[in-house]
């Protein structure tokens, strides 16, 4: 039996479409992804939602921005997810036009660390 229950990021395919159900892991997962690529201000009805990291990705691709990064990051997952446990963040691959981020957490009400892979362009 589930702990989370609810819907997912993206549509079903066919005719008639609609955003999956999704449980637990994956339903997580889907919800610090929308979180943490969400940009402040970007939704009308809620204007605090989301991340600030628009704010901070356009700054020189170094250490520095990794750290930023972290901070916007993390501050929004404890935020706006209360169901998970922020661990930690991972620099994956740092190029001119992005850099991918690896999030650890943990699910409150489940045993063990889960990650996601997320990729953010860079100006």
């Amino acid at each position: 039996m589930a702990t989370y229950k609810g819907f997912g990021l993206g549509f079903d395919e066919g005719t008639i479409s609609a955003p999956p159900i999704k449980e637990d892991e994956d339903l997580i997962a889907d919800s610090i992804k929308q979180i943490v690529l969400t940009a402040k201000g970007e939704r009308a009805m809620l204007r605090n939602f989301g991340s600030d990291w628009r704010k901070v990705i356009f700054e020189p691709n170094d250490d520095v921005l990794v750290e930023l990064m972290k901070v916007v990051v993390e501050e929004a997952i404890k935020e706006w997810e209360k169901r998970v446990v922020f661990k930690d963040l991972e620099l994956i691959e740092r190029k001119n036009s992005y850099v991918r981020f690896k999030i650890y957490y943990e699910i409150i009400g489940l045993p063990g660390t889960n990650q996601i892979d997320i990729k953010f362009p860079t100006g």
